[in-house]
């Protein structure tokens, strides 16, 4: 017998974390709880046992489908944005601070654009300093988008804890906004709302510009061979930046869309695991606007069974996380070992 290594496709690596993670996710409950059949019951078909927690599997993969595209964008132009965390976090401040500012009788669409134009803004602003220190200075990106989402949660956790926190609570969040310029919602009583329709039609807008407008080629070409871009006079050093900071806006408008939807308020620590669940549905959708529904879909699905589960029987939460690495192992590994008999 001889050893070799096949590469596999990309459908195939797909197939093959979604099937594992399942059958991981069941491995998991027979080990850790008693009443095995029904928690696997809870884990796989309560998100769909009824409209409330049907819903809530939905809404939790609005920001995933956004900020899985930021993933996706920076990704094409061969950046990888580990500043997720931080850039979330930042435009949720950012849209809850003018948020609530704004007098009560203001226009509900008036104050959903501008909330989600901060949360881009500010989100925007941090990617784009990385893409900068990149572009212009070969500085890592993944480091300084990490190191930087690391000052910016810690800055984040004094604004919310000190000078923005609600004196009438005795949790650590900020005061709630108005409900009349929240988003409305959809399949109450759950938190679904429109904000699924934003997410949406970023996909589909995202789609078109790659396949059909020269700075969506480019961008590609950028990030496929960056000597040959520079050779035909494309400024790749400009692409990256732009990518990276495109990339932190959707991360921000996820935040803020959160703050101006089903939170209401920025909480501290809210968006824990939100980041890397992004960079989840990135590496599963395989560099297609077209995969990121399915794959925020999926993601959201372990999380919702996870929470469930966890609920009904006792199961620890971080199951989402043993099954989220398992799934990002099997993406990664782009070849399998087979074996071959010998031929006498």
């Amino acid at each position: 017998m001889m050893q070799s290594e096949r590469e596999l496709p990309a459908g195939a690596r797909i197939a093959l974390a979604v099937v594992l993670s399942v059958v991981l996710a069941a491995a998991v409950l027979a080990l850790s709880t008693k009443d095995f059949i029904p928690a696997l019951g809870q884990f796989f078909f309560e998100p769909f046992a009824n409209r409330y927690f049907f819903g809530n599997y939905i809404a939790d993969s609005v920001p995933l489908m956004i900020a899985g595209l930021g993933v996706l964008i920076a990704f094409r132009s061969r950046n990888f944005n580990l500043g997720g965390e931080g850039q979330i976090y930042a435009g949720a401040i950012a849209a809850g601070m003018l948020a609530l500012s704004l007098p009560e009788h203001s226009s509900p669409v008036e104050a959903w654009l501008f909330a989600a134009l901060a949360g881009m803004v500010a989100g925007g602003l941090i990617g784009t300093l990385s893409g900068i220190l990149k572009g212009f200075w070969h500085v890592s990106e993944m480091i300084s988008s990490f190191l930087i989402s690391a000052i910016v949660l810690n800055v984040g956790d004094y604004l919310i804890t000190g000078p923005f926190q609600d004196p009438a609570s005795n949790f650590q969040t900020t005061r709630q906004v108005s409900s009349q310029l929240l988003l409305p919602r959809i399949l109450a009583p759950s938190k679904l709302d429109i904000s699924v329709f934003i997410g949406l039609a970023l996909i589909v807008v995202f789609a078109v510009m790659s396949k059909h407008t020269r700075p969506g080629f480019e961008l590609r070409v950028c990030g496929e061979n960056e000597e040959f871009a520079r050779y035909c006079g494309i400024p790749v050093a400009l692409y990256q930046s732009a990518a990276m900071g495109i990339s932190g806006a959707l991360y921000g408008l996820a935040g803020a869309l959160i703050v101006i939807g089903p939170q209401a308020r920025v909480m501290r620590g809210f968006s824990s695991g939100l980041g890397w669940s992004a960079i989840s549905v990135a590496l599963l959708a395989q560099n297609s606007e077209a995969g990121i529904l399915p794959s925020a879909l999926f993601i959201a699905y372990l999380k919702a069974g996870s929470d469930h589960v966890m609920i009904g029987s006792g199961v620890p939460s971080e199951i989402i996380s043993i099954l989220q690495a398992a799934a990002m192992f099997f993406i990664t590994a782009r070849h399998f070992p087979i074996r071959k008999r010998r031929r006498p």
